[in-house]
């Protein structure tokens, strides 16, 4: 599948780019962006990671040269940045949450950012609101 895509985004696909944007918002996009509400306690370097993907895959689609701008090639294509649609996302999702009628979810404890990080549960449930993860807020958006 991903040497189709490859194919099929590639300068020398015949696709219009417009059908090249398609495929990525449709496919590409969603699965980079599984489960990307909880990821507020991820480190910055690996949603870096996932945004050089998306330029490199923007750029390859747009067959655009290297000294042509990121900000151009969002604003051209009509995508927002990899880390601003997470942020969105992200507040969606939490601004949701208190909303659920489901008590297992309540169950679930909290993420505490006060608590050293030894004594952290190694898979605590992010449940707080979208303005108590500073991962989030220490994203530089390019």
């Amino acid at each position: 599948m991903r040497c189709t895509l490859n194919r099929l985004i590639s300068p020398k696909s015949k696709l219009a780019l417009r059908q090249k944007v398609l495929l990525y918002k449709a496919i590409l996009r969603p699965i980079m962006l599984y489960a990307s509400p909880i990821w507020a306690a991820a480190a910055v370097t690996h949603l870096k990671r996932l945004h050089t993907f998306q330029n490199i895959q923007l750029r390859t689609a747009a067959n655009a040269p290297w000294f042509v701008r990121n900000e151009v090639l969002y604003k051209d294509l009509n995508v927002p940045p990899l880390l601003d649609f997470i942020r969105k996302q992200s507040e969606n999702f939490f601004d949701r949450l208190p909303q659920i009628s489901n008590e297992s979810i309540w169950e679930i404890p909290a993420y505490d950012n006060s608590i050293p990080s030894s004594s952290k549960r190694s898979r605590a449930v992010l449940i707080h609101s979208y303005q108590h993860f500073p991962a989030l807020k220490r994203m530089r958006m390019s």
